[in-house]
């Protein structure tokens, strides 16, 4: 017999290989859950930024701006308040205000401004939402919401 044995068997490999599948399988879907919480995440900062910028709008000129445009504007009555206007990601997106199983597909390429409340919305599933309806504090359904 040899005892001066160097290296692993095959055995031992194939359950090494199989350990690693198994950690890979439950650490994937985490990830992609992960993923898509961010961009929820990215989307209701947004929102809370546009306010923000509204409200700066507001205490500077007395009047609610006309759109988003305003609040990028150089020459504008109140100046430049957001450098840029951000756009929303697109994807898969958990909001806070879910259970972390249900994903929304967010297809919006903009976001909204609703001139009658003066808040910035996003248009989710043909309903508009604000950043508090989609926050933990907030409701999110597939209803339009009542402001």
């Amino acid at each position: 017999m040899i005892k001066n044995r160097k290296g692993f068997t095959l055995v031992e490999l194939v359950v090494v290989i199989a350990i690693l599948g198994i950690l890979a399988g439950l650490a994937i879907p985490r990830f992609m859950d992960a993923t898509a919480t961010a961009r929820g995440a990215r989307i209701v900062a947004d929102l809370r930024t546009i306010d923000s910028a509204i409200m700066m709008y507001n205490a500077k000129t007395g009047t609610l701006p006309t759109g988003i445009a305003d609040l990028t504007t150089d020459g504008g009555a109140a100046g430049k308040l957001l450098v840029v206007e951000p756009t929303p990601v697109t994807g898969d997106a958990i909001f806070p205000s879910q259970a972390n199983t249900n994903k929304t597909n967010v297809t919006a390429t903009e976001y909204d401004y609703d001139a009658a409340d003066g808040r910035a919305t996003i248009d989710l599933d043909g309903a508009e939402y604000t950043a508090e309806q989609l926050s933990a504090g907030g409701s999110y359904g597939k209803t339009t919401p009542t402001p």
